[in-house]
């Protein structure tokens, strides 16, 4: 006879129903306790018959329910009502003031994220109407453009367009020493560009024309925006802020992509101020679509971010300042967790704000599209996830494990409608809840017209003469004072001055072969004399690996040339790219010469506008080619295309790299290239030890 009781027991575990409704709880607690009789028991399993059809198609494994308000809150009801749980219209779900407030909203386009952070804006400002004395002073970054449009007019808030009427300038918060700043701002827009080494020369370029553009300082200075940088670092020459020509040279290809594609955004001396808006206790939506290139869209979000939260870190402001929230959706790329890893401290201003804004009154809501790619720092920091409906199986794992849903939990996702969302707090209540979120009309306004801010406009650098004059001022006073190059030379050590002779007199030769023409040098007399070349500015040095030893390349700066009466070679004999490039196409190029061919350097293949890094023409007057690749091998196909399908007189070409593994890597993924297997009898691939000269 089939045991009834059994299988109830079994039923409602393996559906998790006690754990969903309080009712199939109890009535498991009686059937283990033997209080029902198999009648019963059969009778309760054709009362679940039609919920567990439902439940096969659309499981729902999660933990039941809180079953009254005081297991959710205990502070009493939310601030910021958001919606109710499923099934209990009488339970709340929203955000609490009284608590840290980093909000993170997750899921597939077209299920809520939007309607959520909508109905929350209605209800801050519902709250800001009922609380005129603690208003909270939102932010909200409208990335597509009109998803927010009609709620400044509703709400009596600012209504800013990035192109149209905001001008950002980089004026520090109130009370925060310029140096600091200026830190802040060039750390952050070279960690945005990619630039590791380069914000030393931001910095020091900043605080320079700070001084020059501000002869009688006021209360409030101007400040030079990215423009006026480039033209600034044009103007003087490449050593002045940096050591290394590369640091200055990185720098400018950035700031001259922000100037040109920015529009008027940045172009300000002094413009859109974040905290003279929360001094008014007014709020603002900031539309933002198409701003492109991204870093450029995250640079403005970390200025705005950095002039609240850095200037109440720069003055300790925990006494009770007002509640600032940052609303930012599309929010993906920017906390990003390898866009972190270009931060010093791994931290962007957006996963600052999350760690660190809570002892200061600073909130921020993000919405994104999946959790996978989140930064860490804001994922595990958020009070409150709120997560739509998710299709990606990846995406679901990520987030069903950020939520600690029960085994089988994950199941939801694939079929919350649209209003619904899984959230979950750190709260009284540990548990992911099913919600249902209010619902708020979409934005069907355009707007037409936008606020505007007191700002001053910027100038390029022609158009101040008194600058230009400064400028000229400050480079002959530091000519004035920088020691003669005699002086220089007196200082060097003897065989520092005959390595450096030895240089000039047998360009592109190891430093080890000049080393032997020298003398017997112990290996710390040998760093000494390197250590002393580099640190008067009179050669550079680079390490290169071959085969399996590191051998080091010498070239005498402009400085040695000009110390030692010699002339500089110009740019075209001299070939592209970093030291060891150029060594390398020297040394094949005295090679291929040796043998009766003749070598170009830089050399335009025949029929085309490419240049080859060595071109050959043999001595019966057939062309050929070698590529060096050394440390950017990736565009190796983009020359083999230029070179053999619009050249018709190209007979080959000579790969040439550092190892024989990286060789025949290029060989493997040139080969199996879709298009470049009809070329694989015309392409060699070697190492560059045959063409390292022998002798001095």
């Amino acid at each position: 006879m089939l045991n009834y009781r059994a299988l109830l027991i079994q039923t409602i575990a393996r559906y998790r129903l006690d754990e969903q409704y309080p009712y199939w709880a109890q009535i498991r607690v009686l059937a283990e306790r033997g209080m029902l009789s198999a009648q019963f028991c059969k009778a309760f399993l054709h009362q679940l018959d039609p919920l567990l059809e439902h439940l096969k198609d659309f499981p729902c494994y999660l933990h039941r329910n809180p079953e009254e308000a005081s297991q959710l809150y205990l502070k009493g009801r939310p601030d910021i009502r958001l919606g109710n749980v499923v099934d209990r219209p009488d339970l709340e779900v929203g955000l609490s003031l009284q608590d840290p407030l980093f909000c993170l909203i997750s899921g597939l386009t077209g299920y809520g994220k939007t309607t959520v952070t909508r109905v929350l804006l209605h209800a801050i400002h519902q709250y800001n109407r009922r609380h005129p004395d603690k208003k909270v002073i939102v932010f909200c970054f409208d990335r597509k453009g009109g998803d927010y449009a009609d709620l400044p007019a509703q709400f009596g808030w600012k209504h800013f367009h990035v192109y149209d009427s905001l001008r950002l300038a980089f004026e520090p918060p109130a009370g925060m020493p310029p140096q600091t700043w200026i830190n802040i701002i060039a750390s952050v827009f070279c960690a945005r560009t990619g630039l590791k080494y380069s914000w030393v020369t931001l910095a020091m370029a900043l605080k320079t024309l700070l001084g020059l553009l501000n002869p009688k300082p006021t209360r409030r200075l101007l400040w030079p925006d990215f423009q006026l940088v480039l033209d600034f670092l044009n103007a003087v020459p490449i050593r002045e802020f940096s050591s290394k020509d590369d640091y200055a040279r990185s720098l400018r290809q950035p700031l001259m992509g922000i100037s040109a594609s920015s529009f008027k955004t940045f172009n300000a001396f002094q413009g859109f101020r974040a905290e003279d808006l929360i001094a008014r206790g007014q709020s603002a939506v900031i539309a933002m679509p198409n701003m492109e290139p991204s870093w450029m869209r995250q640079l403005f979000l970390d200025v705005v971010i950095c002039q609240v939260l850095k200037g109440r870190i720069g003055r300790c402001d925990r006494s009770d300042p007002p509640l600032v929230l940052f609303v930012a959706e599309e929010f993906d790329p920017d906390i990003d967790a390898r866009t972190e890893l270009l931060f010093s401290d791994g931290m962007s201003p957006a996963s600052e704000c999350c760690k660190r804004g809570r002892e200061f009154n600073v909130g921020a809501v993000v919405i994104v599209s999946s959790l996978v790619r989140v930064a860490p720092l804001v994922r595990e920091n958020a009070t409150t996830h709120i997560v739509f409906r998710m299709g990606d199986p990846v995406a679901i794992e990520e987030a069903a494990r950020t939520l600690m849903l029960p085994r089988g939990g994950a199941l939801t996702f694939g079929h919350l409608p649209a209003g619904e969302a899984l959230v979950r707090q750190a709260g009284l209540w540990p548990h992911a809840m099913r919600v249902k979120i209010d619902y708020v009309a979409p934005c069907l306004t355009k707007a037409t017209k936008y606020d505007t801010h007191p700002y001053v406009a910027s100038k390029r650098l022609a158009e101040m003469p008194y600058l230009q004059q400064a400028i000229s001022d400050m480079l002959r006073g530091a000519k004035e004072t920088r020691p003669d190059q005699a002086n220089e030379d007196k200082r060097l050590s003897d065989a520092a001055k005959d390595l450096l002779q030895l240089a000039t007199a047998h360009p592109f030769v190891p430093v080890a072969r000049l080393f032997e023409k020298m003398g017997q040098l112990s290996f710390s007399r040998q760093r000494s004399i390197r250590k002393e070349l580099e640190e008067a500015k009179l050669a550079c040095f680079e390490e290169v690996r071959i085969g399996k030893v590191n051998m080091l390349l010498i070239e005498a700066t402009e400085a040695a040339l000009k110390m030692l009466g010699l002339k500089l070679e110009p740019q075209e004999n001299r070939g592209r790219g970093k030291l060891s490039h150029r060594t390398f196409a020297h040394w094949i190029k005295n090679h291929f010469e040796q043998k009766g061919y003749a070598a170009f350097i830089e050399g335009m293949v025949p029929g085309t506008n490419h240049p080859a890094d060595v071109l050959l023409k043999s001595p019966d007057g057939k062309y050929s080619s070698v590529e060096i690749c050394v440390t950017s091998p990736d565009n190796l196909l983009s020359h083999i295309q230029a070179s053999f399908e619009a050249s018709k007189v190209m007979e080959g070409m000579t790969v040439v790299t550092t190892t024989k593994a990286e060789a025949r890597r290029l060989k493997s993924q040139t080969m199996s290239t879709v298009g470049f297997k009809e070329y694989a009898g015309r392409i060699t691939f070697e190492t560059i030890q045959k063409y390292i000269p022998r002798s001095v």
